[in-house]
């Protein structure tokens, strides 16, 4: 099934669309309702107060990450992360958004992840570009746009100012343009919270905003676990098998493989900072493992053990949510 994905063909591209809906049937046929919390901002208000029905938010979740998913297939394409052109980064990316049963919704963390690949994509843009200054702005307007959808991302302006200093020689300026950017969101939910008499800093949401120790519960099915292994196994694979990404590769390509091991990074350095539902912060793993795991499918010559690798995730998905093991 992985091999029909291999080619980068324009029906290829549509059919991940029906392969989305498909792989979180789920989500169709017993959808999950998230509704805007007490402390959630202006803008979590706006999307869960207008998308209120159970099944159309589902729907929604779904078509954004077919978004997602054209995207990053457009960031593996141009930027030639792989000597091969597929689409499954795209694919993979799917796979791991869904992986755990709890994500199976339209969560703030997978709104903000459109941003993320968007700044990312931005960001990537900027190498020996003269005229980066829109792609530098877009990226600090993205980033502080995913941490108004999700708080743990504010986090990432250290990494889009790593990434631009790995990238070009990052001016004064350029620093200045970044920051704007970044600033802008926040000041526009300023604007509108002062011209309706509401407090910009409510204290109880700075208290609760920053690190707790995580909440460890043994009352789930035993592949959610499985599942978790998974993704961490992912990561401590990706990071063993560094040299094996970077080989072979044009300088130019090196840097942009070592951006996205550093955004790999910062989903653990935003999870010691922040204080996070836990398992959804599982989803700031997505992007860099299906960029990874896409480029080593992409590059390897074992076709075999990635068709094993896809049944087997899909599997656990379709177990995790029909619930079809409770030992």
């Amino acid at each position: 099934m992985l091999e029909i994905f291999r080619k980068n063909l324009f029906i290829n591209s549509v059919m991940l669309l029906p392969y989305i809906f498909i792989v979180r049937i789920g989500t169709l046929i017993h959808p999950v309702k998230m509704e805007a919390g007490p402390d959630d901002n202006l803008l979590q208000r706006l999307v869960f107060n207008n998308i209120s029905d159970a099944l159309i938010q589902n729907i929604v979740a779904n078509l954004l990450i077919f978004v997602h998913v054209l995207l990053i297939n457009y960031i593996c394409i141009k930027h030639k992360l792989s000597r091969e052109i597929t689409l499954f980064s795209g694919l993979f990316y799917v796979l791991f958004v869904s992986l755990l049963p709890d994500n199976m919704v339209l969560s703030n963390a997978l709104i903000a992840n459109t941003f993320i690949i968007i700044a990312f994509k931005n960001l990537l843009e900027t190498y020996k570009n003269t005229q980066a200054t829109p792609q530098i702005f877009n990226s600090g307007f993205m980033i502080g746009l995913a941490s108004l959808f999700y708080s743990p991302y504010f986090a990432y302006l250290i990494f889009g100012v790593l990434s631009l200093l790995m990238l070009r020689s990052f001016k004064l300026i350029e620093k200045l343009q970044f920051f704007i950017g970044l600033v802008i969101p926040y000041f526009l939910l300023f604007v509108y919270r002062y011209w309706n008499d509401i407090p910009f800093i409510e204290l109880d949401f700075i208290k609760n905003m920053f690190f707790k120790w995580p909440v460890f519960r043994t009352d789930r099915l035993i592949v959610f676990y499985i599942s978790v292994v998974v993704l961490l196994g992912a990561v401590l694979v990706s990071f063993i098998n560094y040299s094996t990404f970077t080989a072979k590769k044009s300088i130019q390509t090196q840097k942009k493989i070592d951006i996205i091991f550093i955004l790999l990074l910062f989903s653990f350095v935003s999870f010691a900072i922040f204080s996070t539902e836990q398992v959804i912060h599982f989803l700031t793993l997505a992007l860099p493992l299906s960029l990874l795991t896409g480029m080593a499918a992409s590059d390897s010559k074992s076709k075999i053990f990635y068709e094993i690798l896809h049944l087997f995730l899909l599997g656990l998905i379709f177990i995790g949510q029909f619930r079809l093991i409770n030992f």
